[in-house]
């Protein structure tokens, strides 16, 4: 995607001004965000995600719908960032309840492109997940693990990688779980492909029902 590559510091400063702008002046941000959006640059666009992402609690209905908006259509890697990143931070502070059906909806689509959203949303909210948060967040996972497409192999990777983070244990046994009910050599496959995202011990555990598996 095209890029104005404007210095590292501006973009602070104009955010700065525009924060103001979305808390004081709603029409006249919408009128921007769309604007924004209409320029093909990846600083516009993402301008126009931050700007998204301050408006006030009473436009929340609002953010959704042009949030799903843009999500129908196929975007940047970098956009999709934005929008995850930026444009969705005041949903997360007032109705994460929407943020969390928004994922579901993009994992349950039949589009790949739109299924590989959801695993990029779920990877970049992870860091700010409560414990309390992460078994919803494994059984959305749990059937891009046992069957999922090529495509998303990438997605679903970042994505096991960041869990493997938050709670090592737990995902271990998830993903030795979801072995035990998946036939075939493609999920011995991929599960070796996570053995580096965790320490030894459990790596080896992953290790030992892998080769199991193989003998069934």
């Amino acid at each position: 995607m095209r890029q104005y590559d404007l210095p590292v510091q501006i973009v602070p400063q104009l955010e700065l001004s525009l924060r103001q702008l979305a808390q004081k002046e709603t029409e006249q941000s919408f009128t921007l965000i769309e604007e924004l959006w209409k320029d093909d640059y990846f600083e516009a666009r993402d301008l126009a995600c931050y700007i998204l992402g301050q408006q006030a609690e009473s436009q929340t209905e609002r953010v959704v719908s042009l949030i799903e908006n843009w999500l129908s259509e196929s975007q940047d890697r970098a956009v999709v960032a934005s929008i995850f990143e930026k444009a969705c931070v005041g949903l997360l502070e007032f109705a994460p309840h929407q943020f969390s059906e928004l994922t579901k909806n993009l994992l349950a689509s039949k589009e790949l492109r739109q299924q590989g959203y959801g695993l990029m949303a779920l990877s970049i909210y992870l860091p700010k997940a409560h414990h309390n948060d992460l078994p919803g967040i494994y059984g959305m996972v749990r059937p891009f693990i046992a069957h999922s497409d090529l495509q998303l192999q990438s997605r679903l990777s970042e994505l096991v990688r960041e869990l493997a983070k938050q709670s090592p244990g737990e995902v271990a046994y998830l993903l030795k779980e979801v072995l035990a009910d998946t036939e075939g050599p493609e999920i011995e496959q991929r599960l070796r492909s996570y053995l580096d995202f965790f320490e030894p011990r459990y790596a080896q555990s992953i290790q030992d029902a892998i080769k199991n598996h193989a003998k069934r």
